[in-house]
């Protein structure tokens, strides 16, 4: 009985140096900074996608304003814009805050409808570890 107990083999029972303890504590850290690092390249990404449909959202407005032609999408950004400029300093600052408003609310809409892709970035990052 010299390769087995009763609790298992002797090598369970082996005692880490501290050589040991220092590789794996840095082989732990560098596992760490990696998953860190795909979770927030992939939660960057959607963050994008989100950002850029928000603003898709807001182009698709102007352009269904114009009846869907260059013409007209140009049309209402030019008299957009010839308010804005043409506005004082007080209603300025409050088209700027309801444009905020309405921005944050159309992001939120399209974050809730991505919400489940989120999920899933943020719960399983790369799947089961081989090794």
């Amino acid at each position: 009985m010299t390769a087995t107990n009763e609790f298992g083999f002797d090598s369970d029972w082996h005692v880490a140096s501290g050589r040991d303890r220092a590789v794996r504590w840095q082989r732990d850290l560098r596992r760490a900074i990696a998953d860190t690092s795909y979770i927030a390249l992939r939660f960057s990404g959607w963050l994008a996608m989100t950002t850029l449909a928000a603003l898709g959202v807001t182009v698709l407005f102007f352009l269904m304003l114009g009846n869907f032609t260059p013409l007209g999408f140009f049309s209402q950004v030019a008299n957009l814009g010839s308010h804005f400029v043409a506005a004082d300093a007080a209603r300025r600052a409050t088209f700027v805050g309801e444009l905020r408003i309405v921005a944050l609310l159309i992001f939120g809409v399209i974050a809730l409808l991505r919400w489940q892709l989120l999920f899933a970035i943020l719960v399983s990052s790369k799947g089961p570890r081989h090794g």
